[in-house]
């Protein structure tokens, strides 16, 4: 039986924000979970549950110009 992975998603952003996309993400229960990979750079991953990813690339989309959202892509596992 094969079990479906999380993808992990790369974003760089306004540090002062990222607590704000934390929120946003949990908000959305079950979407996926964000680490902070280094605070200073505002470098963040995203955990995204398995069918989700469409609904995160939204959010991120939306959510863009107001987190200060410079780049966000898929991490090579």
């Amino acid at each position: 039986m094969s079990m479906d992975r999380c993808r992990v998603f790369g974003v760089w952003m306004e540090p002062r924000n990222i607590h704000l996309l934390t929120s946003i993400i949990e908000a959305y229960e079950g979407l996926g979970v964000v680490t902070t990979e280094d605070p200073r750079l505002a470098h963040v991953r995203i955990a995204v549950a398995p069918g989700c990813e469409a609904e995160l690339m939204t959010v991120l989309d939306h959510e863009k110009q107001r987190l200060g959202i410079r780049s966000f892509a898929q991490s090579v596992p």
